[in-house]
């Protein structure tokens, strides 16, 4: 009985043994997803300041682009004026 007892110990002493590296792969497991996690939140903090940056950016040139279109619509007026004043001066006949 003794040796019954002795191999049902050393099938306790393996099945813990087994359970303790479990532990310590799941906490290295863990702790490599945490790891993961820190730079993935990392990452998407540091996108989401790019796509602000991005959209400030898209704005200041949509503000340049409105000016630019108002600026050569009013050259073409005055270019129109200009026009119309060189005809009226021709048929002066000065």
């Amino acid at each position: 009985m003794a040796g019954t007892e002795l191999s049902s110990l050393n099938v306790l002493e393996e099945k813990i043994n087994k359970a303790a590296e479990m532990i310590a792969a799941l906490r290295r497991e863990k702790n490599e997803v945490e790891q993961t996690n820190k730079e993935l939140k990392g990452k998407i903090e540091s996108l989401y300041i790019s796509n602000e940056e991005l959209i400030s950016q898209l704005e200041a040139l949509k503000t340049q682009q409105e000016k630019q279109t108002d600026f050569e619509t009013k050259r073409e007026e005055i270019k129109n004026k200009i026009e119309e004043m060189l005809v009226k001066l021709e048929g002066l006949d000065l």
